[in-house]
């Protein structure tokens, strides 16, 4: 590994969070029912989904498998007229046992087998008091890409209508284990970054074997499109020509959340309950209050326990086992003019 490289994945890692590394432990260790028995209760850690940017509102998006057995959220922040901002996303399989979590991203897309993930890393570079990008800008995000500071400028679009900015977008792979405790588990897990300026918005083929990497954005607007692909093969990191007319891609089907604005007020005192079954148990993840819990609803099961605390805020979606609950909760040391509620992902360990 070069210089470039070494410095490179070091940045992307200093991003990314995989496989429970970094999170907040919430939980207690043990709780006492209505007799007075104590019992074990299930660890839980806090992941804000977003830890990086922010905006005048934020999009809260997921997708899951058919099993539901994994979950992909998005925190899309917008600027003032629409301004594109990097996203975040935490990631999250119950199947797999891992998990992950990046900022700085302009879009992401899980596999059509859910064994892998499409990101494309965001970079921006700012101009200066004459409204241009100083050349010093170019020459530290080639070190920090590996791209050459010509490719860069060339490949880079507008991200502010209102001020001198530019935007890169850098494609990379995150290959989900099968296994994370397995030997090397962890090295193979790592993000891999290409030396490619292209991908504003990222796909992938039916049978997963090429990524496609989208146009850069007509205009500086948050939800432009991509209107043609290139094929990247994520084995070789070989950059090949257009997408052949009528070709098809899988787009992810988001399930559109909350909208979180900081001049409107957001309801965190109470939500529908979700349905989980963990092994031969079933529990209800209700909000109440502000208050996420985890009641048992197993036939048989003694109904005057004292429910489980998962953690604060406002419970939105989980995974079958609800090892991942996506939730709306209190933003940690808001500050002023600051949007007050965050996407927050709790892990259970049941």
């Amino acid at each position: 590994m070069n210089d470039t490289t070494l410095r490179a994945t070091s940045a992307l890692l200093a991003l990314l969070t995989v496989a429970f590394a970094g999170c907040i432990d919430v939980s207690s260790k043990s709780s006492t029912n209505a007799s007075g028995v104590s019992r074990a209760t299930p660890s839980v850690s806090a992941t804000p989904v977003n830890q990086a940017t922010s905006g005048l509102r934020y999009q809260v998006r997921w997708v899951m498998p058919p099993d539901s057995s994994a979950i992909l959220v998005v925190v899309d922040p917008v600027g003032l007229e629409n301004d594109a901002i990097p996203n975040a996303f935490f990631f999250g399989s119950e199947t797999r046992n891992f998990q992950a979590r990046m900022d700085s991203v302009w879009d992401v897309a899980p596999s059509p087998d859910w064994q892998a993930l499409a990101f494309s890393r965001a970079h921006i570079v700012k101009g200066d008091q004459t409204d241009s990008i100083p050349p010093a800008e170019w020459v530290a995000l080639a070190r920090q890409t590996g791209i050459d500071t010509a490719t860069l400028a060339q490949s880079s679009f507008a991200t502010s209508g209102m001020t001198t900015q530019r935007g890169i977008a850098q494609p990379g792979v995150i290959r989900i284990p099968a296994d994370i405790r397995a030997p090397n588990a962890s090295d193979e897990a790592a993000p891999k970054l290409f030396t490619i300026a292209r991908g504003w918005q990222v796909r992938w083929v039916p049978d997963g074997s090429v990524i496609a990497l989208g146009n850069n954005p007509a205009k500086a607007s948050d939800n432009e499109n991509s209107e043609s692909w290139a094929e990247l093969d994520p084995k070789t990191g070989a950059l090949h020509g257009s997408f052949p007319a009528g070709a098809k891609l899988v787009v992810p089907r988001w399930v559109n959340g909350p909208v979180l604005e900081s001049s409107v007020p957001v309801d965190m005192s109470g939500a529908k309950p979700i349905q989980v079954k963990v092994g031969t148990k079933t529990y209800a993840i209700e909000s109440q209050r502000g208050v996420i819990t985890a009641r048992e609803t197993t036939p048989g099961a003694d109904s005057t326990s004292i429910p489980f605390a998962i953690g604060s805020g406002k419970a939105i979606t989980s995974t079958r086992g609800g090892r991942y609950i996506l939730a709306l909760a209190p933003r940690r040391n808001a500050v002023a003019n600051e949007i007050p509620v965050e996407a927050v992902v709790y892990t259970v360990a049941w």
